[in-house]
């Protein structure tokens, strides 16, 4: 069995190397998938999507490559677009405004979802 000396030395041991990969995983990983981070002096806007009266609480991507969006608003409404024309593909009322969230179904794009209080 191992003294309480060594199990100390171990123990400083992996401390050190848990460090060393913490350190070396901190980019976020780049240079593992050969990936170069994004600068925000890179970002630009493209396109703006105009049609909520309220803060906009949510938006998510369909699924497979998709161009439709569905975004949340304050306004009590679900908005559907096309990301790429900026149109609108359809606007859901919704009961309540306190909507907090959306989402495309991932498969066929066919359905969205809501939830707030």
């Amino acid at each position: 069995m191992a003294s309480t000396e060594e199990l100390k030395k171990r123990i400083q041991d992996l401390k050190t190397q848990l460090e060393e990969k913490r350190e070396s995983n901190s980019n976020g990983g780049f240079e593992t998938t050969g990936a170069t981070p994004v600068n925000a002096t890179q970002m630009k806007v493209r396109r703006t999507l105009k049609g909520h009266f309220g803060k906009v609480y949510a938006m998510h991507w369909g699924g497979g490559g998709s161009d439709l969006l569905v975004s949340a608003s304050q306004d009590g409404k679900l908005i559907v677009w096309n990301g790429k024309t900026t149109n609108k593909v359809q606007a859901i009322p919704l009961r309540s405004s306190w909507v907090m969230t959306c989402a495309f179904e991932q498969s066929t794009n066919n359905f969205v979802a809501c939830g707030g209080l």
